[in-house]
């Protein structure tokens, strides 16, 4: 009888493992290596897994990184605050380049 509950104790730990790692794995909608680092083809260009959507690589740490022109524009590029020029402290040419959509 102890080892039926020692198998079914530890056939219930395996799954519970197994499924952690699935779930962490459906996180990232680019192929991981064991760096962390997205895997690329020669061209630079970044390997996606079944589960990349432009929602979903808006999510992803390497979404900007790898799809930057298929996101929207505020996911890579956050607003800048405005403010004024004098409490920029750039000279205000600079400033108004800057901030010409205030």
């Amino acid at each position: 009888m102890n080892i039926i509950k020692s198998s079914l104790v530890l056939a219930l730990v395996a799954g519970i493992g197994f499924g952690a790692t699935v779930a962490q794995a459906q996180e990232r909608v680019y192929v991981i290596d064991q760096r962390d680092v997205v895997v690329k083809s020669a061209n630079g260009l970044c390997w996606r897994t079944g589960y990349w959507t432009p929602a979903a690589a808006a999510k992803d740490p390497a979404g900007c990184e790898c799809d930057k022109d298929l996101l929207p524009k505020e996911v890579c590029e956050p607003k800048m605050g405005c403010c004024s020029w004098r409490r920029c402290r750039r000279s205000e040419a600079v400033w108004r380049e800057d901030h010409r959509r205030c």
